[in-house]
């Protein structure tokens, strides 16, 4: 399952055959990038579901930036080689260790797209639910009986760290920590306002939520109002 979150990180050095288009054209968010060390910096930087190498297409090592890219960060990683035919063609066995799957060219797409597909991380595919909520943390996508609600990176944070709790009371101080990183409580204004914008995408009537609660003198608890008592 890929969704509108699902970004990968194309290295591809030549000009030839990118796979780039054909990417985007079955949905994913492809980031393309020339050289190795472009490459490891996109790591670094950019929220990423999995990286496609095209190893003959770099002048870099293949298998030393697969390697650093698993030191930085622990995705998946799919190795594009050369034609299998050819004097010079990549053998799988090479990235035995390092690299998640391999496939040779010619590419076939259908093949290309199952790679890629096993591959993906089970986050992606991560569905949250309580009473009529059905929630997406990958994309931020709230589907509400028959209409879906697009969330902001904040406001996924604060459901998906509900959800996943659901019955417990939250502190005010712990949703600053684990949503905004911070300790400071001094202005908890912005906790306010977003709590406001999340009852209005959950519940029918925000200013008497069933699924959002608030234990005063306490935080909150999200609950499943079609929950037996």
């Amino acid at each position: 399952m890929k969704t509108a979150a699902t970004k990968i990180l194309l290295v591809q050095g030549g000009l030839g055959d990118s796979v780039g288009p054909v990417l985007e054209r079955h949905g994913y968010r492809v980031i393309w990038v020339r050289t190795a060390k472009n490459a490891l910096e996109r790591v670094a930087s950019e929220k990423l579901a999995l990286v496609v190498i095209d190893a003959p297409s770099l002048n870099a090592n293949a298998e030393k930036l697969c390697q650093e890219i698993k030191r930085i960060k622990k995705l998946p990683v799919l190795m594009i080689g050369a034609d299998a035919s050819a004097a010079n063609g990549a053998n799988p066995s090479a990235y035995q260790g390092c690299a998640d799957g391999f496939i040779s060219r010619p590419l076939q797409l259908r093949r290309l797209l199952s790679r890629l597909e096993k591959l993906l991380p089970e986050w992606l595919t991560l569905e949250l639910r309580c009473g009529e909520l059905v929630f997406r943390p990958a994309d931020g996508i709230l589907r509400k009986r028959n209409e879906e609600i697009y969330l902001n990176p904040k406001l996924s944070k604060l459901l998906q760290l509900f959800m996943q709790r659901q019955g417990e009371v939250l502190p005010r101080k712990l949703l600053m920590q684990q949503v905004w990183e911070t300790d400071y409580l001094g202005d908890t204004r912005t906790l306010d306002v977003h709590i406001r914008w999340l009852r209005e995408a959950i519940e029918d009537n925000p200013t008497e939520p069933v699924y959002l609660r608030t234990v005063r003198g306490q935080g909150y608890r999200f609950e499943n109002p079609k929950a037996k008592k």
